[in-house]
């Protein structure tokens, strides 16, 4: 059941900052639109960011907060939206859904946001979609679970694909390899759980079935019980429904267990996270991703340039997404006429044919905006796109 009081733990402080330097006015309140200040010209539009910022996926709300935080300082240097500087204000929800609900609340009624990002992982992500609804609030996310955008919201907007699209193009790739025995292993989460129905569906379309499914605790670190059971099926490919960190420590100890065959996943497994966790397993690891890479093209050295530069080490898909959605949000509020969450959400929605750093966006009417990933393959510690 939705919680509709306040429930922070010790671990979820606020860490409030203003990128740039604005003049900071008093600011009324509009309760008919999510409690988004109704301001003077000179007071800061505030954007919300609820996310892991501790725990095993607290590298998902580095990347977020990086990502965005790095877009919302370029368009202050440039003046802002409507002539206003945005504050960022950001919470750590441990990935817990009840501590993530009572943030959502504090941020739609207290904080008065006029969007957010609501948040890092699908389980907490789907929580909050009623919060965002009730007070009509944009929320931007990088979950990838399909439900999040089957809530009836016109209010939520994912900034990546959905799980479907990371899971379909790996197992057709592996397929066409000759690869027909599979097996699974994924977290017990929103996220996993997803993934694993994804890469199932997958294997069906392709007259194929797992010969194992297993699942694990997201912030388990032992899955020697798990492996072996899977390997005495003897799978030609392990399919991984896991987190950055959590994945890495499957492969790793999987490749200890002895297993010589193919690892594979989708977006978990094409970041740097997991190959620093998995170290010498992660090489010829299959994964999927819609972000083709920092010397793509143009853009996408552009970005990866200042990302370097703002914070001292090369961006990933996780900050890409978060920097494309931070883009298409400050366009759809730059558009909105007046200034409201609830006419920021309906800009959003007429967002058609933007070029992002992971392809072409045009939102439908139920947030979800991009539908294509990459497949590829890491060599010696890098990552290599195939098709």
């Amino acid at each position: 059941m939705i919680r509709k009081g306040l429930c922070i733990s010790a671990a979820a402080v606020c860490i409030a900052f203003i990128v740039g330097l604005s003049t900071v006015a008093a600011a009324g309140s509009n309760e008919s639109q999510g409690g988004a200040a109704a301001a003077s010209s000179s007071a800061p539009i505030k954007i919300g960011i609820i996310g892991a910022m501790s725990g095993t996926n607290a590298i998902l709300g580095d990347w977020l907060k990086k990502g965005v935080t790095l877009a919302v300082e370029q368009q202050n240097a440039a003046g802002g939206i409507q002539g206003r500087q945005i504050q960022l204000i950001v919470y750590d929800d441990e990935a817990n859904p009840t501590i993530s609900v009572g943030l959502a609340q504090k941020v739609a009624t207290q904080d008065q946001v006029m969007a957010a990002w609501a948040t890092t992982n699908s389980n907490t992500t789907l929580a909050d979609v009623p919060i965002f609804q009730q007070y009509k609030i944009p929320q931007l996310t990088n979950g990838t679970n399909v439900g999040i955008t089957q809530q009836g919201s016109a209010y939520i907007f994912r900034q990546c694909p959905a799980g479907p699209a990371y899971e379909d193009p790996l197992i057709d790739y592996l397929v066409k390899l000759g690869k027909t025995k599979y097996a699974i292993i994924g977290d017990n989460s929103a996220y996993g759980q997803g993934e694993t129905s994804y890469q199932t569906a997958a294997l069906k379309r392709n007259n194929l079935a797992p010969l194992d499914v297993e699942s694990y605790g997201i912030d388990d670190k032992d899955f020697t019980g798990q492996l072996t059971k899977i390997m005495q099926t003897q799978p030609e490919v392990l399919l991984l429904a896991a987190s950055e960190v959590a994945g890495g420590l499957v492969a790793k100890q999987a490749r200890q267990l002895g297993y010589t065959g193919i690892i594979a996943g989708g977006s978990a497994m094409a970041t740097p996270k997991f190959i620093e966790t998995a170290g010498d397993a992660a090489e010829g690891v299959y994964f999927t991703s819609p972000y083709p890479g920092n010397s793509a093209n143009q853009m996408t050295r552009a970005f990866a340039s200042a990302y370097q530069q703002r914070w001292g080490e090369a961006p990933e898909e996780h900050g890409a997404n978060s920097y494309d959605g931070a883009k298409m949000l400050l366009l759809a509020m730059s558009r909105a006429n007046p200034l409201t969450p609830e006419n920021v959400a309906a800009e959003m929605h007429k967002i058609s044919g933007y070029q992002g750093l992971q392809g072409i966006f045009t939102y439908d009417a139920t947030g979800e905006g991009i539908h294509v990933t990459h497949v590829g393959v890491i060599k010696n510690g890098q990552r290599m796109f195939l098709q």
